[in-house]
């Protein structure tokens, strides 16, 4: 995409953020074509709202390109969560185990063990909050995926539960989790994460930047759901349960 185009996206981006505007599919002269031009306009979007980069979304399925986005502070939250309504006009949530580094994991030339990233991170029960600035964000997922993911994946806000060290002692792939609201059961399944073992995807994240700017302790890193997104009332709290592992748990604002 040429540079007049990735800025005019992320100021259409970034006044729906603002008022509240949804979307149409993008006309065809501003259409991002791969996830360089998706990135591009994730940037874009960066530099003009000057908002604090705290962590990195990151989608890494067998077979699929990998793809990426930032997670900004403004848009963090710890359990239990009071999450502003303009962050997801629909109300979306979905279930995650979710990632912060203990240690940094600078550049350098030979690859990162998936050993050596494991005993860099802890994890905790979160919630993402699904939020798009298109009108049917459904289509764009499935349709045209590098407009999806120009829009930082979806990305409106993420609610952390309490980090532990000793995640590793638990098969993710046999672990039940639900996400329920007062006496609603929303959705519960044992595993669901496209990885299997969710920190995979932070291992394809650590090689992905070692060869420039490595990471550092702090960082938040997603990687993706195990329930899919659901909508959720306002003002009710929503629990998200690992079994025996952690949970988390945000309201929305009517």
């Amino acid at each position: 995409m040429e540079q007049a185009a990735v800025d005019e996206v992320a100021r259409m981006f970034i006044r729906a953020r603002k008022t509240g505007e949804r979307l149409d599919p993008l006309p065809l002269h501003l259409k991002p074509r791969t996830f360089s031009d998706a990135w591009d306009v994730i940037q874009a979007v960066d530099r003009i709202e000057c908002d604090t980069v705290v962590g990195t979304k990151i989608a890494a399925r067998p077979g699929a390109e990998t793809i990426f986005a930032t997670l900004h502070a403004s848009r963090t939250f710890h359990s239990p969560a009071r999450v502003p309504a303009a962050l997801s006009q629909k109300r979306y949530m979905e279930c995650e185990i979710s990632f912060r580094l203990v240690r940094d994991l600078p550049p350098r030339e030979a690859a990162y063990s998936e050993q050596e990233v494991f005993d860099a991170l802890e994890a905790c029960a979160a919630f993402e909050v699904i939020d798009s600035r298109f009108k049917d964000p459904h289509l764009m997922m499935t349709s045209l995926p590098h407009e999806f993911t120009a829009d930082h994946i979806g990305a409106g806000a993420m609610v952390y539960g309490t980090f532990r060290h000793d995640w590793q002692a638990f098969d993710f792939t046999k672990l039940r989790v639900s996400m329920t609201q007062g006496s609603r059961t929303i959705i519960e399944r044992v595993g669901g994460h496209g990885a299997g073992n969710p920190a995979v995807p932070a291992v394809v994240l650590a090689n992905l930047r070692r060869s420039s700017t490595g990471m550092k302790v702090g960082t938040f890193i997603a990687t993706g759901s195990f329930t899919g997104f659901h909508p959720v009332d306002p003002n009710v709290p929503v629990v998200c349960q690992f079994e025996d592992f952690g949970t988390a748990e945000a309201t929305f604002l009517g």
